[in-house]
């Protein structure tokens, strides 16, 4: 067993065009040409256009950010949200707060059916430290 850090002080500031307030962190290589990487934002932090030469599951672990795409549609995401982009998708990370994503990197990445996000699948989800909610209907 390897153990890995990805606490902010891991991390190296992440230095390319178009980016500000960004720390990265490469965590682990697999078969081919897959990676799984950690990357921390400040608030207001932004990537514009990041590297599309694989395709990408980006995994919230905390804060939010805001994901915009090629279209121009701008997506709120929080802790336990994330995304998966097809190779040569375009898009924007902007960080809402400091925020901590969770990257993997492949070849081909598909989202799974139980993953994908649809109002019936997270209707009234909570975390386990949120408690019991008394009113399923505020959210």
């Amino acid at each position: 067993m390897d153990v890995i850090h990805f606490t902010h002080g891991a991390t190296d500031p992440l230095h390319q065009l178009r980016t500000t307030g960004a720390h990265f962190v490469p965590l682990a290589d697999g078969t081919g040409d897959t990676h799984v990487s950690c990357l921390h934002l400040e608030k207001g932090g932004r990537i514009t256009a990041p590297s599309i030469t694989h395709a990408a599951t980006l995994l919230v672990v905390h804060g939010r950010i805001t994901i915009t795409t090629q279209l121009g549609a701008r997506i709120r995401f929080s802790g336990g949200m994330g995304a998966v982009f097809d190779r040569h998708e375009p898009y924007t990370l902007e960080a809402d707060t400091t925020a901590i994503l969770l990257i993997v990197e492949a070849d081909e990445l598909k989202a799974h059916p139980r993953g994908i996000s649809t109002p019936l699948r997270i209707a009234g989800a909570t975390w386990p430290s949120d408690g019991e909610i008394s009113d399923p209907e505020v959210f």
